[in-house]
């Protein structure tokens, strides 16, 4: 991660990034002065709806004011079920807040989408973004991993794979997300059900596994040894490694869940500054910051992704299909 990414200083050196990557990649381009660079970037306030920490919307937010100072970026965060709630209720109202969305389950997107609440519009960026990580009406940003982590001070054996988390060994010490609220728990419990069928989950449920609507949470659980084990995704993991919490991560054997998570304009707030912002996302300056935060880049290779990990690739159109029954499903079950 960028050192003290939250303050004004490294966001500058981001932008900084940038500016060298474009003259770079531009050797003949007249040169222009700072004031004329700056002029040429859209004003305005936009604001994001986004499936992130706190922590990492802010730190996206503020490497792009710093990359155009005249725009100002407002981040409302919560879980990818939460959003996709707030979205519908404010589409019903006429009163969509959003004008981008940043979320952790295209499954989500899609269901977005055919309500006619996001743009079919792109971001001219989208066009670096490889097809199997974009939808009809979204492209996506960065992805995540579904990971296992585990508490270093524990006398438990360390899972290597998914199905190790139904070992009796475990009993009542392992604790997952609600896929009703977390976008990338969503696409675990689809390809768990799709691999090993809901006798998986019934086990986790007979073996005391505890549930918790957001991964981040279930991360800080294990830190903090509430609990020895637990399924959370990457960036979370990775932002606790990073602050020295006494965690330990596993790239699971039966691989690792990646989830593109998509961004979308919502529908009539294409403006010059979303537009901005999702280029500026998706450009190699944008995806430097993705890559500092844990995310790993949608384009390009991931630092964060050891070499050789196992990845499980989502069967996406299966899991959109059957998303309304796998929630129900869950909720039954975890009830």
């Amino acid at each position: 991660m960028l050192k003290g990414l939250g303050i004004g200083a490294a966001a500058v050196a981001v932008a900084a990034g940038a500016a060298l990557w474009h003259a770079a990649s531009h050797p003949h381009a007249p040169a222009q002065s700072e004031a004329s660079a700056v002029a040429a970037k859209p004003a305005g306030t936009l604001t994001v709806y986004a499936a992130l920490t706190q922590q990492n919307a802010q730190a996206i937010a503020q490497a792009f004011e710093a990359y155009d100072p005249a725009a100002r970026v407002q981040m409302v965060t919560t879980g990818t079920g939460a959003l996709v709630t707030r979205l519908e209720s404010e589409a019903k109202a006429h009163a969509i807040g959003a004008d981008i969305v940043l979320l952790a389950d295209p499954t989500a997107a899609d269901a977005l989408a055919a309500q006619g609440i996001l743009s079919r519009e792109k971001p001219s960026g989208a066009s670096r973004v490889p097809s199997a990580d974009q939808g009809a009406d979204w492209v996506g940003a960065y992805a995540f991993h579904d990971v296992i982590v585990y508490h270093k001070g524990m006398s438990l054996p360390v899972p290597r794979s998914w199905q190790d988390l139904t070992r009796a060994a475990y009993k009542g010490e392992v604790e997952i997300g609600d896929p009703s609220y977390s976008g990338t728990t969503m696409a675990f419990v689809g390809m768990m059900e799709a691999r090993y069928g809901w006798k998986y989950f019934e086990t986790l449920k007979q073996n005391g596994a505890q549930v918790q609507s957001s991964v981040k949470t279930v991360a800080d659980d294990v830190a903090t040894g509430k609990v020895d084990v637990g399924m959370t995704n990457d960036s979370a993991a990775f932002t606790l490694v990073k602050q020295g919490s006494p965690i330990g991560v596993v790239w699971p054997q039966d691989g690792a869940i990646v989830v593109p998570g998509p961004m979308a304009f919502v529908k009539g707030h294409e403006t010059p500054v979303a537009q901005a912002f999702a280029n500026w996302l998706l450009s190699p300056a944008g995806q430097k910051v993705v890559a500092s935060l844990g995310l790993s880049p949608i384009v390009g290779a991931s630092p964060t992704v050891p070499k050789g990990a196992a990845l499980a690739q989502v069967p996406w159109s299966k899991l959109e299909r059957e998303r309304a029954d796998i929630l129900r499903e869950f909720a039954q079950m975890f009830r």
